[in-house]
């Protein structure tokens, strides 16, 4: 289950013509806005992002932009003011999850979306798919690279992916980067056109959220909450 607490985190943002997902993690009293680092690659610190609301795009002023330092598609950026309620959620370190457990993840495929601006302080509600752990890779200072057996579409890139725990807790444990595809050929009567298509693999690629929750805590930039 994915409760209220975590669809009211999850934003439709654009940067740069391209559209992808984004969602607030607050850390030590201070509300930050974590998504994939190809969503906003190219994003300078002191400047905006645009979040959908309102059937609009709407500039949200941003402080710091930190991008991973390991290779992991993964960004931080401090918010100048709380862009979601800071309803208490819990974050996952790469101890927090095991193989075979169901996950969730969050994010607006395609642009879509459902509205709900009277529940939702005027954003959008994002779509809501699930999966299970197939696979992690063995964390070595860095953020866990995940993949999960679940059907991922262009648009939950940065989105969040979620675990409920045996204890029932509910832990946002990473970012969805996107998918693995083959290039498959296209046929035609049997025989080979030299062409080639991106057949989705059903394989999901995120990582886990450690970096930020530590660089959040260094650098403490983001807006604060009551």
């Amino acid at each position: 289950m994915v409760p209220r607490s975590i669809l009211t985190r999850t934003f439709h943002v654009l940067h740069c013509g391209g559209i992808g997902t984004a969602f607030t993690i607050d850390v030590d009293g201070r509300q930050y806005l974590a998504t994939a680092e190809h969503v906003v690659k190219g994003l300078a610190s002191g400047s905006s992002i645009s979040v959908h609301r309102n059937g609009s795009w709407q500039a949200v002023a941003i402080g710091e932009v930190w991008h991973s330092t390991t290779g992991a598609d993964v960004s931080l950026l401090s918010l100048k003011e709380p862009l979601s309620p800071s309803e208490p959620i819990g974050l996952g370190t790469s101890a927090s999850y095991y193989l075979s457990q169901q996950i969730y993840f969050l994010g607006f495929p395609f642009g879509l979306h459902m509205e709900a601006a009277q529940i939702n302080n005027g954003f959008p509600v994002p779509f809501v798919k699930t999966g299970i752990i197939s696979s992690f890779s063995p964390k070595s200072g860095g953020s866990q690279l995940i993949y999960c057996d679940g059907y991922n579409n262009p648009g939950f890139s940065g989105g969040p992916i979620v675990v409920n725990t045996p204890q029932n807790q509910v832990l946002v444990i990473g970012v969805v980067s996107g998918y693995r595809y083959n290039e498959d050929p296209v046929m035609l009567n049997g025989a080979d056109t030299g062409l080639t298509y991106r057949a989705n693999t059903g394989l999901v690629i995120g990582w886990g959220i450690d970096e930020l929750v530590v660089q959040a805590r260094a650098a403490k930039s983001g807006a604060l909450i009551s």
